[in-house]
């Protein structure tokens, strides 16, 4: 039994390693090509004014948890306090409202990382990976683990998945993300699953002032009324917010496109949030340029969830 265990702690160190080592390989390819992108699309208009838009960089890519540090700072209260026994946190949620900036953020904090001694990430999906939930059964054997298992689906992936940690009582913790409140309160160690709200208006639009410009005072007042009118249509959805201020920082230099920006996202109004996130999603792939659609369009063959590597992705 030990030498079983002993080799499955082995194989998750190799593993550690080997990503550890991708990832670094990718970051310096893809600091390469963006690059190589922005010598590729600087602008050709003769036309464009002195707006001080924001570029489209990393740090506008990610949402910076805007509306969300008390939910945060509860999140955080409830992994690292409570009862010896093993409990499961569950973070719920429609799809682009921030479940995973969520959990990735408690999972990257300071406290956390010092308060457990191994954590370990796995992303399940509507078809959930042995090979994840392997690696955080073996991440489990160190000590006091916090395990973070992002969008699961189903009660039946839930069963499957549950049975990789038993309690070890000493503290242990799961985060669970999911779209689906039953799954949540299936799963759950009679902790109430935390509910994620969505931004209000005044969150919203402060987002997306602040993605989109660079300087606080440099909003032209002829943008504020079509602004305000775009966040508002946004629902309070964080993803929506990020991808629209990706389109409006990159080509939103006139009125016209910000009018044509209200327009599509007006086609969604009228339907439920997720339906309109993907609408925005689509806004935001009609606005890239011609080779990075036929680029982005290769990644429909990878399975949901997939590491996809640079090389494999080139020699397509």
């Amino acid at each position: 039994m030990l030498k079983i265990q002993f080799q499955e702690l082995i194989t998750f160190w190799k593993l550690h390693f080997l990503l550890k080592q991708v990832v670094g390989c990718v970051d310096s390819r893809v600091n390469k090509w963006m690059e190589m992108q922005k010598m590729y699309t600087k602008s050709k208009d003769a036309e464009e004014n002195n707006l001080a838009f924001a570029s489209c960089t990393s740090q506008h890519v990610v949402d910076p948890m805007v509306g969300h540090k008390n939910d945060f700072e509860m999140m955080q209260d409830q992994l690292a306090r409570g009862a010896s026994g093993l409990e499961v946190v569950s973070i719920v949620g429609m799809g682009g409202i921030g479940k995973t900036t969520l959990a990735n953020k408690i999972y990257n904090d300071s406290f956390i990382m010092s308060h457990f001694d191994v954590r370990a990430k796995a992303t399940v999906s509507q078809e959930h990976c042995a090979t994840s939930i392997s690696i955080a059964k073996a991440s489990k054997r160190q000590g006091r683990f916090l395990v973070v298992i992002d969008d699961i689906w189903t009660r039946k992936a839930w069963d499957d998945i549950k049975l990789c940690f038993p309690d070890c009582n000493n503290g242990s913790r799961i985060l669970m993300t999911t779209r689906n409140v039953e799954v949540a309160e299936y799963a759950s160690s009679g902790i109430p699953p935390f509910q994620m709200c969505l931004m209000n208006f005044d969150e919203s639009w402060s987002s997306l002032y602040e993605k989109v410009f660079v300087v606080r005072d440099s909003f032209p007042p002829e943008f504020e009324q079509l602004g305000k009118l775009i966040a508002l249509k946004f629902g309070g959805l964080p993803l929506a917010i990020v991808a629209t201020a990706g389109v409006l920082s990159k080509s939103g230099k006139t009125l016209n496109v910000w009018r044509s920006v209200a327009e599509n996202v007006s086609l969604a109004v009228s339907t439920d949030l997720e339906v309109q996130c993907m609408t925005v999603l689509a806004l935001s792939y009609h606005h890239l340029p011609r080779h990075l659609k036929l680029c982005f369009l290769y990644f429909a063959i990878f399975p949901e969830d997939e590491v996809i590597f640079v090389d494999k992705l080139m020699e397509l």
